[in-house]
């Protein structure tokens, strides 16, 4: 390029697109079985999990930093898991263990 302005008008650019947000992945719904009592069911979507209550309610939590498979949290609630498994924790109550009813989706 023999213009200058021009060239760091296209740098600046390529920059900003780099900058771009990543659109959410699609959302998945799992319905789990749990040891102990109801089952949950979960939607994840991008960096988020909402457990979907009986009366619609949604518990968000955010993906948190996992050395294997997959944690998300809230300030009250908490799922962590690996392949159809997660460990589901309300609070300071006894985690339960919880299966996926239908294989996830990969």
């Amino acid at each position: 390029m023999n213009n200058p302005a021009l060239f760091s008008l296209s740098l600046a650019i390529a920059a900003l697109g780099g900058c771009a947000t990543d659109r959410p992945g699609p959302m998945r719904q799992v319905a789990y079985g749990c040891d102990r009592g109801a089952g949950i069911t979960v939607q994840y979507s991008g960096n988020e999990a909402a457990i979907i209550g009986s009366g619609g309610e949604r518990i968000v939590m955010q993906q948190r930093p996992s050395g294997s498979g997959f944690w998300y949290q809230s300030p009250t609630h908490s799922i962590r898991g690996k392949g159809d498994m997660i460990t589901y924790t309300v609070g300071r109550m006894v985690p339960m263990t919880c299966t996926a009813l239908q294989p996830m989706p990969r």
